[in-house]
């Protein structure tokens, strides 16, 4: 499968699942959870989207889940060190995982992890956002296509600040290379903070990262947008243009979503679900969530596990295909 071809396919089970999406789910009249806190496990460093999403939903999600959500930070192998310690935790919902498509989708099919991908019940997807290409105003490059002509005439100078073999960013600069026949170097350094951070500092030349991570720079002006992953222009940042106007067919989406244990009872996942859809529907989680320049593209668990299964079936077609 080609990579505009996977992008698509992404994109066409992701609203064929939003499509099926049911409202008006009441709260349990009697919960399935240990009566205990929930350990919400970020899987990345602090600074990058996924923390900084898990903080806004730890501060409120009691009201919406009955229970306390305690905020874990967990870093290390790229999202492996924390997936593994929630696949093996006691399936009863008090430790969940804050998943992406490259912890549950990719990396399990394409490296040996101490983890696999049904390890996991999906409980349900809080939203998505495409990437942004960003640079600073003092690169050689300040567009995508000034970028790629930079590393055609100096193939394997440009350095990139990337997160994570097989992660978010490193797999839209994998698809821009491919895409436009380039020659990059890319720096893992496992996560958006210290990407942002290394970018900032002059270190790296340019980034790709969530709009909550780099937003802040794109309006104090130390970074410049170059172009958005998606198949449209993004709405916080509309005079940033999509990487296809530009000319270059790199479109992948970064869901967020909350992943249990695999054999956690049904009943808790369909609380959970319920809990956390409740969470996403609340305009004090909304407003706050908007203050990061983020938005809500809500799934149920039985939608989202639809859409999940669709996602790894592409992932395995496109990079396992012989």
């Amino acid at each position: 499968m080609t990579r505009p071809l996977l992008s698509r396919t992404l994109l066409a089970a992701s609203l064929a699942a939003a499509t099926a999406l049911t409202t008006g789910q009441v709260l349990a009249e009697e919960s399935h959870l240990p009566d205990e806190p929930i350990r919400f496990v970020t899987p990345y460093p602090a600074g990058g989207s996924h923390s900084l999403h898990a903080g806004i939903i730890t501060a409120v999600g009691e009201e919406f889940l009955g229970r306390p959500l305690i905020s874990v930070i967990r870093g290390g192998g790229g999202g492996a060190v924390a997936a593994a310690e929630v696949a093996g935790s006691t399936p009863n919902g008090t430790m969940l995982l804050f998943g992406d498509p490259t912890i549950n989708s990719l990396r399990p099919q394409v490296e040996d992890l101490p983890y696999e991908m049904d390890d996991f019940v999906p409980v349900a997807r809080i939203n998505y956002s495409p990437a942004i290409f960003v640079t600073t105003p003092d690169q050689p490059f300040q567009s995508i296509g000034e970028l790629v002509e930079h590393a055609e005439d100096n193939p394997g100078e440009v350095v990139y600040s990337s997160d994570n073999r097989n992660g978010f960013t490193y797999t839209v600069f994998e698809m821009l290379k491919a895409t436009a026949d380039i020659e990059m170097r890319g720096v893992e350094l496992g996560g958006g903070g210290p990407a942002v951070t290394q970018l900032l500092g002059g270190n790296t030349m340019a980034y790709a990262g969530d709009p909550s991570v780099v937003g802040e720079h794109l309006e104090a002006g130390s970074l410049v947008g170059l172009c958005v992953t998606d198949t449209e222009r993004f709405d916080a940042y509309a005079d940033i243009p999509t990487c296809q106007e530009e000319g270059y067919d790199v479109v992948f989406q970064f869901w967020r979503g909350v992943m249990a244990p695999a054999d956690t009872p049904a009943e808790v996942v369909a609380e959970l679900s319920d809990g956390f859809q409740r969470l996403t529907e609340d305009e004090g989680f909304l407003r706050l969530i908007g203050q990061i320049g983020s938005g809500i593209q809500f799934l149920g668990h039985e939608e989202f596990a639809e859409a999940l299964a669709a996602e790894q079936a592409a992932l395995r077609d496109a990079y396992l295909d012989d």
